[in-house]
């Protein structure tokens, strides 16, 4: 099984790689998938398809992995710095990744949630008491939202 890990720092292997990603907020939840291969609660998302762009990627993902309908309210930020748990390293792979995640947020035009085969499960859960097991990089996402104040993009 490919298994994902977490890295504090890049190396002489490391790629940089384009991910988006989608927070869907309903009154203080947030819609997170339990990912198979790393066991953290993380928001849907994934990699741009061709002749794809960011908002169209976003809720493909979106639909793909959790079955829910969206209405993207804005940018939320883009996150790239090491710190914020942006470097990964697949089992598989001989490289690490250092992404540039792009994060929207949205609301729920339908609640029919069903997780996918990527997911060990698909929740709205409490968007102010995350689970420990929680991915570092939607840690410091959902608090940036939640402290932003409404001045969007952010970027780190």
């Amino acid at each position: 099984m490919n298994t994902l890990s977490f890295l504090d720092a890049v190396d002489a292997t490391t790629k940089i790689t384009l991910g988006v990603g989608i927070l869907v907020f309903h009154q203080d939840t947030v819609l997170l998938e339990k990912r198979k291969d790393c066991g953290l609660w993380c928001c849907p998302g994934g990699r741009m398809e061709p002749g794809e762009d960011v908002k169209t990627t976003a809720l493909r993902e979106l639909k793909e992995e959790t079955n829910i309908d969206a209405e993207i309210q804005g940018l939320l930020g883009i996150y790239s710095h090491p710190r914020y748990g942006v470097v990964r390293k697949y089992s598989d792979d001989s490289f690490s990744q250092q992404i540039i995640d792009i994060m929207f947020f949205a609301t729920p035009l339908s609640f029919d949630v069903k997780k996918s085969d990527e997911s060990l499960g698909v929740s709205f859960l409490d968007a102010y008491n995350l689970p420990e097991e929680t991915t570092p990089t939607i840690k410091h996402v959902i608090e940036d939202y939640k402290n932003a104040d409404s001045i969007f993009p952010i970027i780190k």
